[in-house]
């Protein structure tokens, strides 16, 4: 149900749009393996997160999915997003 959203998006708006993703994955990408990985709650968070990071004056770069079944934050879902891309991040998720 999450998925569909994104594959309506994937099909109609990214031709139109063109590839300008700052990232790798691409947003569409991250959202899909974020859901797919972490479920739709988690993902979600964590799509909303990286939607939040995608602007001109936002981070850039290789940006993969965490892993974060084993983390639970029921009160705070807001936890679940990765709201700032730190350079050790991303080095850190590469190995």
């Amino acid at each position: 149900m999450m998925l569909a959203p994104i594959m309506v998006y994937r099909y109609t708006l990214s031709p139109l749009v063109g590839a300008n993703c700052r990232h790798l994955p691409t947003c569409s990408d991250y959202a899909r393996e974020a859901i797919e990985t972490n479920g739709a709650w988690k993902g979600g968070w964590l799509t909303l997160a990286r939607l939040c990071r995608c602007h001109p004056w936002g981070s850039h770069g290789f940006d993969p999915v965490p892993d974060l079944r084993p983390e639970h934050h029921p009160l705070a879902p807001w936890r679940y997003g990765r709201w700032r891309l730190n350079t050790g991040d991303a080095a850190a998720d590469s190995r």
